[in-house]
């Protein structure tokens, strides 16, 4: 695969992630938001190390039904773009307050 390529693969891997943050944000609601603002910003951390266990689970060979190895690579750069989405918010909002 050659550089450009994979730019445009990164671009349609990134599109799509986006289109299942809208549809799972539609069906669940600003739960990780919530989660964000009621627990601070540790609670980011926690998807993510799950997340992070579930791979190192994948990779190492165990099975599992729900996710694949793929699947939960994209679900922690979905959680990494939230947690940094929430950061930003915070920022801004301490901004506000000052």
């Amino acid at each position: 695969m050659t550089n450009n390529e994979k730019i445009e693969r990164f671009h349609e891997i990134v599109n799509e992630m986006a289109n299942l943050y809208a549809k799972k944000n539609s069906n669940y609601g600003d739960s990780f938001g919530k989660l964000y603002r009621d627990l601070g910003p540790m609670a980011g951390l926690v998807p993510l190390h799950n997340k992070l266990d579930r791979l190192t689970n994948l990779i190492k060979g165990n099975h599992n039904d729900f996710e694949s190895v793929e699947d939960t690579i994209r679900d922690l750069a979905c959680y990494s773009v939230m947690f940094l989405i929430e950061l930003e918010n915070s920022s801004n909002d301490k901004g506000e307050n000052d």
